[in-house]
């Protein structure tokens, strides 16, 4: 029997915490009111006026009495997405902020999670979040420009839910019952996370940095926990995984991936941030996985206050640190260095997002390819 983790989920908390308008609106799917009802263009066949309803006295449910489509939010989400019930059931419950319910192996007792443990490295309470929408199309080929990659890569990774739409920043109004409300200055960010929903980043998709009140620009926001790996819990069978850092490197293991058609084979995995170690409720995720980590070449930093100190390198030494974390957790390891790289405009090469703008001639052959395709080791 597998002892890989297996979860549960609430399916009327689900259904409570995400009624069936405000999905459709995290869909992109505009709705109007119509009465006490709501009603919007059938996204299951094609129409000019509204037919698809959602009743006031069924706020879980819709209708459309054009094609005759019915069904709860878990049935729309399967139609809408091409998936099983669990499928579903997982990205539901993130969207509705539903903590899963984990079971390892043949073990009968079960625990919520996440979970407040005595560990300091385990993985903390999920951070509240704002609601965040599918990105539109639009938005997809801005994103893609911004990061110099391909539009179909970043779709991918929009389609996997690892990115999406936000306004930001944003602040929980007490007045409202902790409600969301953007600050005077929000503006359009693109949002990196996962089905957990763990941790969460923002950025600009105008690319500018954000200004804090005393002045200084910073350029992503980051709520929760950033020892969770996004897209951990969801590998699923993927026998191969692309471990990157940070967000714009994680949609850039899309855009290679879908390049070379291994979405389906290799699974991506991101850490936001080079300090931090992998949360040790993540580990059993990678238990038998062959895992090529994607070294980020920072230039060296010298040791604060230790002049006589060798210099260091971040991001070797993240990749130091998580092989030895994920080599103790069952997890083949190795990692893949892009130093000695150049881009089309000559700067150096410092992680897989710059890998993009090198001339394609280097990396459609040999070595670079093989990082995508190889994980005999």
């Amino acid at each position: 029997m597998t002892d890989q983790p297996r979860q549960e989920y609430d399916i009327e908390e689900i259904k409570r915490r995400l009624p069936f308008v405000e999905l459709m609106v995290i869909e992109g799917i505009e709705m109007r009111r119509s009465g006490a009802n709501y009603v919007a263009c059938c996204p299951f066949h094609g129409e000019r006026s509204p037919s698809f309803t959602v009743h006031a006295a069924r706020p879980t449910h819709g209708h459309c009495y054009g094609c005759g489509w019915d069904g709860d939010i878990f049935d729309f989400w399967q139609a809408r997405h091409d998936v099983g019930l669990g499928g579903a059931l997982s990205s539901l419950a993130s969207l509705a902020s539903v903590p899963a319910f984990i079971r390892s192996g043949n073990k009968s007792t079960r625990h919520k999670v996440p979970q407040m443990t005595e560990r300091a490295d385990e993985r903390q309470e999920k951070p509240p979040l704002p609601r965040m929408r599918a990105l539109k199309k639009e938005e997809i080929v801005a994103l893609a420009k911004l990061r110099e990659l391909s539009a179909e890569g970043v779709a991918a990774a929009a389609e996997a839910r690892r990115v999406g739409f936000c306004m930001w920043p944003q602040f929980q109004d007490r007045h409202e019952g902790g409600a969301w409300r953007p600050f005077h200055d929000a503006g359009g960010c693109w949002v990196v996370t996962d089905g957990e929903r763990s941790v969460a980043q923002f950025r600009r998709l105008d690319g500018r940095a954000f200004i804090a009140a005393d002045g200084h620009e910073i350029k992503a926001w980051t709520k929760g926990s950033p020892r969770w790996p996004l897209g951990a819990a969801e590998m699923g069978d993927r026998a191969a995984v692309l471990l990157v850092e940070g967000g714009a490197d994680m949609l850039a293991a899309y855009h290679f991936l879908w390049m070379f058609r291994r979405l389906d084979r290799v699974a991506v995995v991101s850490m936001l941030g080079g300090s931090s170690r992998i949360s040790e409720a993540a580990l059993p995720y990678f238990r038998r996985k062959r895992v090529r980590i994607m070294m980020d070449e920072d230039l060296p930093k010298a040791v604060p206050g230790h002049p006589e100190k060798p210099p260091v390198y971040p991001g070797r030494e993240a990749a130091a640190r998580w092989t030895e974390q994920l080599s103790d957790a069952g997890a083949a390891v190795e990692t893949f260095s892009l130093d000695g790289l150049t881009r089309n405009d000559g700067e150096r090469v410092k992680d897989l997002n710059d890998l993009a703008v090198v001339d394609e001639s280097a990396w459609l052959d040999g070595e670079l390819k093989a990082a995508f395709f190889d994980f005999d080791f």
